[in-house]
């Protein structure tokens, strides 16, 4: 799996893309839905091209999710990720601190001794850096699927061991930006060994 270390930029939370004008209720991908509950994340908003989106969801454990972005053909070939951020510890310098330690000779008796322009004389020169280092808290995006690179099914599936959150980052490519399209990311869950869902069409977070 692949690891990209970025500082995190908000771009679009979910709550934002909840406020942006909301799609009409197509559904572009019907086939993927299979016996999922779909209610509870999933969102959908109308995005033009060039736009960019996150939407934040958390999986809970002992439950089977399938995660998937549908959007209106119009707006080409959407490029979407899911990740799992994490939280890592970056150290920088920043700045260093140079001096110069001289250390003069002494005769038998201590007193320093004197060349014969009467200045001291040198016995060694040391020179120490003192270095300040700032700790920041960076975001690390591992990267757990891109339908760019996957080429086997076009969905995510996953089994989380344990609660977390993570992110679905979507991209919309260049073209008309006065024209705004469909997007859909389906959030869907299963409890393992438990009663299954059958939920079709698009999927509104204020239903």
């Amino acid at each position: 799996m692949k690891t990209k270390i970025t500082i995190i930029l908000a771009v679009m939370s979910l709550s934002v893309l909840n406020s942006i004008a909301q799609c009409e209720r197509k559904n572009y991908c019907d086939d993927y839905m299979e016996d999922y509950d779909y209610r509870s994340q999933s969102s959908y908003a109308k995005l033009s091209p060039g736009d960019t989106a996150s939407v934040n969801i958390v999986l809970y454990g002992n439950q089977k999710y399938r995660i998937f972005v549908c959007n209106d053909p119009k707006l080409g070939n959407v490029q979407w990720k899911v990740v799992q951020p994490e939280r890592k510890t970056k150290r920088t310098i920043d700045k260093i601190k140079k001096d110069t330690i001289i250390t003069y000779e002494t005769n038998e008796y201590g007193d320093y001794k004197t060349d014969k322009n009467g200045e001291l004389i040198i016995k060694s020169r040391q020179v120490v850096i003192d270095t300040t280092w700032i700790t920041e808290r960076i975001s690390v995006d591992k990267i757990l699927f891109d339908n760019k690179q996957q080429n086997k099914q076009p969905y995510f599936e996953i089994t989380p061991q344990k609660s977390s959150r993570y992110i679905v980052r979507v991209q919309i490519p260049s073209g008309d930006p006065n024209y705004a399209g469909c997007v859909n990311v389906y959030v869907g869950r299963k409890e393992l060994g438990g009663k299954n869902f059958v939920k079709k069409g698009s999927i509104s977070k204020n239903e």
